[in-house]
């Protein structure tokens, strides 16, 4: 199975993927993600169109609140300088950015 997602998960982290390695609805699904995660304006009207071209009203519903929720774990995680336990298999000792408002 892992060598059946590896392609897929490389294709995740070009910048607004296109179909080719993901389908035409794995691909929207990620830009939808992206566009949530940078700036939810950017979910307009000709956007929505082509979501409702791949996914029925419930998926959307379920795709944006997934995305909310994987935002919402991040900002927090993000905000609480978060790190994985020695034991894990993750990165550990991650390096947050550090910016003041001015």
């Amino acid at each position: 199975m892992r060598g059946e997602v590896v392609g897929k998960e490389e294709e995740i982290h070009s910048h607004q993927p296109q179909p080719g390695v993901l389908t035409e609805r794995e691909a929207l699904a990620v830009r939808l993600a992206e566009r949530i995660a940078l700036d939810p304006h950017t979910v307009d009207d000709a956007f929505f169109a082509q979501l409702q071209e791949q996914f029925g009203d419930e998926e959307i519903v379920e795709l944006v609140f997934a995305c909310g929720i994987f935002n919402w774990g991040n900002k927090f995680n993000i905000t609480m300088h978060m790190d994985a336990d020695e034991a894990s298999e993750y990165a550990k000792n991650l390096e947050y950015r550090q910016e003041a408002l001015t």
